[in-house]
């Protein structure tokens, strides 16, 4: 992974490599995009979308499961947001890696939990990183983009690096396991190499 900082905010994207492994359930591009911004909204409330008998019961069901598989590299405090499920029955909830520190970017740690309609059965676990990335930046640099490969197998950026982009405010480059290169910025995933293109026309018209 490469990540590059610099003291003025520019448009320039960074991306690496590591190795993706790692099925998890997948959604489509719009799902992923409006669940990742369902999540970042979410995270703001301090009900953690438990606001019902069933939803409190969900999260608790989702929290005894993940809890042996939680990520303790860099002390991460995890939050859990419980959502409905794109399929119309049952619900998401994500264990989110959070952390004090704000003089670093931190990328991964967190986990989506597939639980019943009835919130008494955690149906699946999904570790949505498999791992955590700090990135440092000097005191008095501003971080302008994160680049990565996912490093689990899915078609798309999952949908916690739309809520990464949203928490940190920079886009992150993200590859997946065809090789294509996805800008996340702004809400939404999109190819690159487009953003790219219009970000070389940009700097040209400056000169």
């Amino acid at each position: 992974m490469i990540v590059r900082f610099t003291r003025v905010l520019l448009p320039i994207l960074f991306f690496g490599g590591s190795t993706l492994a790692g099925e998890i359930r997948e959604f489509d591009l719009k799902t992923t995009e409006r669940l990742g911004n369902e999540l970042t909204r979410q995270s703001r409330r301090p009900d953690g979308g438990a606001t019902s008998p069933v939803r409190k019961r969900a999260k608790q069901t989702a929290m005894q499961a993940v809890l042996p598989r939680l990520n303790e590299a860099y002390g991460p405090k995890y939050n859990f947001e419980v959502l409905n499920d794109p399929d119309g029955n049952g619900f998401l909830v994500y264990a989110l890696a959070t952390f004090r520190d704000r003089s670093a970017i931190y990328l991964g740690g967190h986990f989506r939990i597939t639980v019943s309609a009835d919130g008494a059965k955690a149906e699946r676990i999904d570790d949505l990183s498999r791992g955590i990335m700090r990135n440092a930046a000097p005191a008095d640099a501003t971080p302008v983009g994160v680049g990565t490969a996912q490093a689990v197998d899915s078609k798309y950026p999952v949908e916690t690096v739309i809520y990464e982009s949203n928490l940190y405010q920079i886009p992150i480059g993200v590859g997946t396991r065809d090789g294509t290169i996805w800008l996340v910025a702004n809400g939404k995933i999109e190819k690159m190499d487009r953003k790219l293109k219009e970000a070389q026309a940009k700097a040209q018209k400056k000169k």
